[in-house]
């Protein structure tokens, strides 16, 4: 039987650079930034310290190349459901605010939120987060004629564009309120309320 082909030095270092941002990730989303300390990424990556460094001088550069690629996950997971969304307009922008909602009620937004908090006391991690942030906020502006939300289809033209920014941002607060707010009990949920109210706002 032949031996499968070693993997070239290449190969290993892309390798154990995906693990140290999946460690990032999970410990960011775990223990918060002050908790995600190089030694806990280094034990949740099956690495050691000294190959944490190597790939990374600073536990920073590690964070923002973490924040990069959760960017990343997150365009391609709302590009990959894209496709799946109905093709008939008021059927699309109601799956279109499912699909908004589910990416900022998801668990790769709640790190992006536990970042932003650190980042209001961390300059440099600030810095590394803002352009990302904004490619991130493009992104979603830009796929607007793709869910259904295009300012050339509508009597209202340009205002869409604010309308679909005050959807945004009311899916945003609640996404914020649910995961950060204690709850005791059950608790409904408030999507199917206000993704309603939301509907009707921007087809009106």
């Amino acid at each position: 039987m032949t031996a499968p082909p070693r993997r070239t030095q290449d190969q290993r270092r892309a390798e154990t650079r995906r693990r140290l941002l999946d460690a990032t990730i999970d410990c960011l989303a775990e223990y918060g930034y002050s908790g995600a300390t190089t030694r806990r990424i280094a034990e949740r990556a099956d690495v050691s310290v000294g190959a944490v460094t190597h790939h990374f001088q600073y536990r920073v550069d590690l964070v923002a190349a973490a924040v990069e690629e959760l960017v990343r996950r997150r365009l391609v997971g709302l590009r990959r459901a894209l496709d799946e969304l109905p093709e008939d307009r008021s059927q699309r922008v109601g799956a279109a605010l499912d699909l908004i909602w589910g990416d900022f009620s998801g668990p790769l937004f709640t790190v992006m939120v536990k970042l932003w908090v650190a980042a209001g006391d961390e300059q440099e991690l600030y810095a590394r987060m803002v352009p990302l942030e904004r490619l991130l906020a493009r992104a979603v502006v830009n796929m607007q004629p793709e869910l259904g939300i295009d300012p050339d289809d509508t009597p209202h033209g340009m205002a869409v564009n604010a309308r679909f920014a005050v959807v945004v941002a009311t899916i945003r607060g609640l996404a914020l309120s649910r995961a950060f707010e204690p709850r005791a009990g059950h608790v409904r949920d408030p999507w199917p309320a206000h993704r309603a109210e939301l509907e009707r706002y921007l087809l009106s």
